[in-house]
């Protein structure tokens, strides 16, 4: 009994490491959401700026964190493809985020600031880049939509309850307590990380990457290399160097033309002729048909699923943006109600892994689609609260509620769908394409969080609330279609027979 409770066991047990990683995207959301509503404020208290560059330093600020998490997801992706360990990239994500909340924390200039904003950018693509395949690995295969959903709506009820404490606090107690709060979640979560250890035993990842000579007991090798020739094969597994693989892709190019060759090895100048032109001292040559991130975008339910990824969270960070100052004009609401009034979204928010495991039951096709043709209505309907009253601020309640309890069910399953494509094309590629696949949800989702605030406040600023809620709900049906056409809509109940309908 003793050895399944000891501290190695827990560290890399199951429960362990799927509470690390939803802790460390609610750290995420809440880091990032929790400085937004402050910096505009510290930078007039601090006299960061002049005051007629107020509202543009502000902006900068807020963008150089999507940029670095836009930018810095295909970086880490590329690296894990490459040299096959996430390890360094998840200790850098580590080393990232403490920096970056201490520049936060000390800053008395401006680029200060945005060097904050970077390495927090930065952290939070390698978490999603990393964090998420490392999760994926862990949970049963009938699983990863419950669990992708939890992860998912960890990182929105941060997200969206941080600007309201953020506020408070910084309006009752100052900058110091925001950047406290900061040090005590970064705290947790950065011990977490270091406690975790990943167990790469997952059956799929065992499917998808072949074994190599440095993965096979001493044995096998010895075996191995009495069978196989002397000659240089074409092996994404061995390093390789800038001359060897241009060399490389120059002959998987020749070999493509000639098929009938791909038995053939690259003959070394001290192999006998004889030894290549046995049949028996032959292996099959591989090598990469597409770089990582290039093979998954040529699939139509990968984009799909990135694209109902990108309408989430425009839609979420859209709001942040508009609400507040909507309500400010509307009802004549403080910070405090304003930020009160998110509360109607986080807490359906609650019910994502729900929404997850539906998925994994039914099929996230018709279950996306539905989140979208639901949400959208209620979207559309938030134009009819345009006066100050009991009842319009009961129906502004309702309307936000319903949305947060039907844009669940969208986000978890096309996040898990993510996982799935990544697992057919890993196993056709056979390379571990996970990175590359959440790298690009990543990039999704730091597109929306820049774009989505910057459209919505223009056409709110030019057209009024009215354009903005049909805008809002003419995007949210939007994604309905490509759902409906190339999402999957079954999945693998184990790992040995498929069934996809």
């Amino acid at each position: 009994m003793a050895p399944s409770l000891s501290l190695s066991n827990i560290r890399s047990s199951k429960g362990f490491i799927v509470a690390t990683i939803c802790i460390a995207t609610f750290t995420d959301g809440f880091i990032y959401g929790v400085v937004a509503p402050v910096i505009p404020f510290i930078l007039r208290d601090q006299v960061l700026v002049p005051k007629d560059q107020l509202q543009m330093s502000t902006s900068i600020l807020i963008a150089t964190f999507a940029l670095a998490d836009f930018f810095g997801a295909p970086l880490c992706a590329w690296y894990v493809d490459r040299y096959r360990s996430r390890r360094v990239p998840w200790y850098a994500g580590i080393v990232l985020i403490s920096t970056g909340t201490i520049f936060f924390g000390f800053a008395n200039h401006f680029w200060m600031l945005v060097v904050s904003r970077i390495l927090q950018g930065f952290s939070s693509s390698i978490l999603y880049t990393v964090g998420l395949a490392v999760l994926v690995d862990t949970v049963d295969h009938d699983q990863v939509g419950q669990w992708m959903g939890t992860a998912m709506s960890a990182n929105n009820i941060g997200m969206i309850i941080s600007p309201l404490l953020g506020g408070i606090i910084y309006d009752k107690s100052g900058k110091m307590w925001v950047f406290a709060i900061m040090v005590a979640l970064d705290a947790v979560d950065v011990v977490l990380r270091l406690l975790m250890n990943e167990q790469r035993s997952n059956s799929r990842m065992r499917n998808a990457s072949p074994k190599r000579s440095h993965d096979l007991p001493r044995g096998e090798v010895q075996e191995k290399e009495k069978v196989e020739p002397k000659g240089h094969y074409l092996d994404v597994a061995r390093p390789r160097t800038a001359v060897s693989a241009l060399f490389e892709q120059y002959l998987s190019l020749q070999l493509s033309l000639h098929s009938n060759l791909s038995q053939v090895p690259i003959i070394s100048s001290d192999t006998p002729v004889s030894s290549a032109s046995d049949p028996a001292q032959t292996t099959p040559m591989r090598s990469r048909r597409l770089p990582g991130i290039i093979s998954l975008l040529n699939s139509p339910r990968l984009l799909a699923a990135l694209y109902g990824c990108f309408i989430n969270e425009c839609i979420v960070s859209s709001l942040c943006a508009v609400l507040p100052l909507f309500v400010n004009k509307t009802f004549n609401w403080t910070s405090l109600q304003a930020g009160l009034l998110f509360l109607t979204i986080a807490i359906p928010a609650f019910a994502g892994p729900l929404a997850g495991a539906m998925a994994d039951r039914l099929g996230a096709r018709w279950v996306a689609v539905a989140g979208f043709l639901l949400t959208a209505p209620p979207l559309i309907l938030l134009r009819l609260v345009d006066h100050n009253s009991k009842e319009q601020i009961i129906l502004l309640c309702g309307l936000l509620t319903l949305a947060g309890c039907t844009i669940i069910l969208f986000l978890s399953p096309l996040g898990a769908e993510c996982t799935f494509v990544a697992e057919e094309l890993s196993k056709d590629q056979e390379t571990d394409l996970y990175a590359s696949s959440f790298s690009l949800m990543n990039c999704s989702l730091a597109a929306a969080a820049l774009l989505g605030p910057l459209a919505c406040g223009g056409l709110q600023q030019r057209f009024g609330w009215k354009a903005t809620t049909i805008a809002l709900g003419t995007l949210c049906a939007s994604g309905a279609v490509p759902c409906a056409l190339v999402t999957g809509n079954g999945r693998a109940v184990n790992d040995d027979h498929e069934n996809e309908v």
